[in-house]
């Protein structure tokens, strides 16, 4: 598809590192720009796009130019008050004394592309101690940041659910415009990039306006970028764009390197996963060590529902975008995690957070999790108030 070999190719060339000369050419085929557009939008990369063109051959036609400047430089407006509001929120969570960690968002966008406008920013990710949680929603609501998941009220028992069952929650601020999603695990699976070694390398490395801000360090950073991605399904352009643009500049030694950091965090297949969808993707070279891992058949058939993932006009609902994500995660977390991976898709979120139990009946959440489904299905057709939900 011309349009989007288009956008990989600007979005490679928005990297400060530069792209590899095979990408650096007309398209060979006529570009539907309505669908040019829509991808742009739909992988969230104005700012990429709109950075990347200006190395690519001037083959846009001027309206498109338009189009995407426009979107970028609303972007790096949007972009500028969510800095503000990790200022904000760092002085006070210092001031109160409970130790975050900010992550992906402005930090990665100013060390993989040396600016805070160009990586697109829905929300602030950052990751509080599960005992500090009760504390943070509360000054966060003093902020005037609501609850958008869970609704209201935050309760102690639906606290309790939350830090036994979710990893985050969402809040906004609708007067500012900014959204919150406060987590207190990284990955549903305990024994995926486990807290303890990921807290203690945590610093505050990089400033945002001034402002010294705690953020991982660049090598944990990296092995998350990759679960995040996985977990994700990999269905958007911008989070590969992201780590070409982190990796382009490093030798082969550096990048074998943070392959072996990821695996020391159970992150490596996920690693290989990256580098093999960058290398097909952005052309940047799999270090030889990691060429056969790669090209496992597991390595390759994940590549493929990616690769048909990204290049849809739409993220996917379709039975294969069903499959897909069971399948990523167990290549995220290995043989090994497989039985915990199981365990844990057997209970649904929005079963505890509407049925919020006593600990000591937490065991029930799986048994109860067809009744519930059916139940929200009858509410669904009109029987009881509330919409449905799949199991």
């Amino acid at each position: 598809m011309a349009a989007f070999d288009l956008l990989r190719r600007a979005c490679a060339a928005a990297a400060p590192q530069g792209v590899s000369a095979s990408l650096i050419a007309a398209p060979d085929r006529m570009v539907n720009w309505e669908l040019f557009l829509r991808l742009v939008e739909r992988h969230r990369v104005p700012g990429l796009v709109h950075a990347g063109l200006g190395h690519l051959p001037d083959v846009v036609p001027e309206p498109v130019r338009q189009a995407i400047a426009g979107q970028a430089q609303a972007l790096a407006r949007r972009n500028l008050a969510l800095v503000a509001a990790t200022i904000r929120l760092q002085q006070l969570f210092d001031a109160a004394g409970i130790e975050v960690i900010f992550f992906k968002g402005a930090l990665v966008g100013q060390r993989a592309y040396g600016s805070l406008a160009v990586k697109h920013g829905k929300d602030i990710d950052f990751l509080v101690p599960p005992e500090d949680l009760a504390a943070t929603f509360a000054l966060l609501a003093g902020e005037g940041y609501q609850p958008v998941f869970p609704a209201a009220p935050l309760t102690a028992a639906k606290i309790d659910a939350l830090r036994d069952f979710q990893i985050e929650a969402v809040m906004a601020d609708p007067a500012r415009g900014v959204q919150l999603e406060p987590h207190w695990r990284l990955t549903e699976n305990r024994r995926l990039l486990p807290l303890g070694p990921l807290r203690a390398g945590a610093a505050k490395r990089a400033n945002l306006g001034g402002v010294p801000i705690r953020g991982f360090h660049p090598d944990d950073e990296f092995a998350y970028l990759c679960v995040h991605g996985v977990r994700s399904g990999w269905f958007r352009l911008k989070w590969l764009a992201d780590l070409h643009a982190l990796l382009a500049g490093q030798a082969e030694a550096e990048r074998l390197r943070l392959y072996r950091h990821a695996e020391g965090r159970g992150a490596g297949p996920a690693a290989l996963l990256a580098y093999g969808l960058c290398r097909d993707l952005f052309a940047l070279p799999v270090p030889a060590a990691l060429v056969g891992a790669v090209e496992a058949p597991l390595q390759r058939a994940m590549r493929g529902l990616c690769h048909a993932s990204l290049g849809a006009s739409h993220p996917q609902t379709s039975l294969r975008q069903v499959l897909l994500l069971p399948m990523l995660h167990a290549v995220a977390c290995g043989p090994a995690h497989i039985g915990s991976e199981v365990l844990r898709w057997g209970v649904n979120g929005q079963d505890v957070m509407e049925l919020p139990l006593p600990r000591y009946l937490f065991f029930l959440y799986p048994l109860l999790r067809l009744p519930l489904w059916a139940g929200r299905q009858i509410a669904g057709r009109g029987m009881f108030s509330g919409p449905g939900r799949a199991p």
